[in-house]
């Protein structure tokens, strides 16, 4: 297995030449799929089950292509033209991609949230600030303006239980998205009175005053992160190395909480290991301490084996994430057309997405139906 990024040392070459093979040598015979990612939590099963030669027990070669701190836009380049495989990306932000750009694109499952990670900060008092975006005198930064992130910004301002007396449109708002560094000192300048930011890169905001009134764990399911390919580059590999991939990530996922975890609390037998994987693996980094890694992955709810049936093999595509204390858990179908749909509310311009191309869980069903099997 092959990682890009990360460079071979001359003591593993060493290695390889005494053994008289390689790793490239010992993978060469199977099939091979490109993974595209960026450090982020939400998606580390992919570098434990890398490390632990998960995907060559399934039968395939997983090269992990990591785009790097701040290459998500190159990284959704890659996925929607097919010069990867896939790739694992919040899937509100690749819908709203294909929509806006006309790409093929199908989402093949569903495997974590963001479970307050995301934190939408309000300059208090919340009412005087709330009053200022509304009249224009002050705006909201984000540091996307995907349709996930403004469905999050959606849900809060019109969620009266946390907030009575008041609610705000969306149209009402200046909506700015901001690359890190301008989004802090926007907001610390006060230009930005509300901002949507992510742990650690909200830091500043918080310990400025700022106070946080939602996360993506208030609304669970809204920011929801999953694969996704490019269709045409999806039909020509085939749904079956789609299948190894996923029962590779199962098992990470499996190695790192326990079978059906419901907390994603770690292993402790595993725990350490999981958290060095990730910090060197995921981040890329040896700048990225233990404590933060851990801090990271608390942030995130990765699905064990009995979410993953139950988000993606749920065919209803009329539960709304509001839905949540009376229908339960959202499913993927429910969750990307109610993006869809606000996706055409903000861009009315944008092309309709058709659930029954745009949707394959053929390959997630058949994994989980294989790992199940005595």
């Amino acid at each position: 297995m092959i990682r890009k990024l990360l460079p071979l040392t001359l003591f593993a070459l060493a290695v390889a030449a005494a053994s008289g093979c390689s790793s490239t040598e010992d993978t060469a015979s199977l099939p091979k799929l490109r993974v595209g990612t960026v450090p982020w939590a939400g998606w580390s099963p992919l570098d434990v089950a890398e490390a632990k030669g998960m995907f060559e027990k399934e039968g395939i070669d997983v090269e992990v292509v990591n785009f790097g701190v701040g290459g998500d836009s190159d990284l959704t380049d890659a996925i929607a033209d097919g010069s990867i495989d896939c790739g694992f990306y919040m899937q509100g932000t690749m819908l709203t991609y294909a929509m806006e750009r006309d790409k093929p694109v199908v989402f093949l499952g569903e495997v974590d949230w963001s479970y307050g990670g995301d934190q939408i900060i309000v300059r208090p008092p919340v009412e005087a600030s709330i009053e200022a975006v509304r009249a224009r005198k002050r705006k909201v930064g984000t540091y996307s303006e995907a349709a996930s992130n403004l469905l999050l910004l959606d849900y809060y301002f019109q969620d009266r239980s946390r907030h009575a007396g008041w609610t705000l449109d969306l149209s009402s708002a200046d909506i700015v998205e901001r690359p890190g560094d301008d989004l802090v000192a926007s907001y610390l300048a006060g230009e930005d009175v509300v901002s949507l930011n992510a742990d650690p890169d909200s830091k500043p905001q918080i310990a400025s005053g700022g106070e946080v009134v939602a996360t993506s764990a208030s609304y669970p399911g809204v920011l929801a992160e999953g694969l996704v390919a490019n269709r045409d580059r999806y039909k020509q590999v085939g749904p079956d190395a789609y299948k190894k991939l996923l029962k590779g990530w199962i098992r990470a996922v499996d190695y790192m909480y326990g079978r059906n975890h419901t907390r994603n609390a770690l292993n402790l037998a595993h725990a350490d290991e999981v958290i060095e994987l990730v910090r060197t693996g995921t981040f890329l980094s040896g700048d990225v301490t233990g404590e933060e890694v851990a801090s990271y992955l608390a942030n995130v709810r990765v699905h064990g084996l009995e979410k993953l049936k139950s988000v993606n093999l749920d065919p209803r595509e009329d539960v709304l994430l509001a839905d949540y204390g009376t229908k339960g858990i959202q499913p993927l179908r429910s969750h990307i057309k109610e993006v869809a749909t606000f996706v055409k509310r903000i861009h009315p311009t944008a092309k309709d997405f058709d659930l029954a191309t745009g949707i394959d869980t053929g390959p997630i069903d058949a994994a989980i139906r294989e790992l199940e099997a005595p």
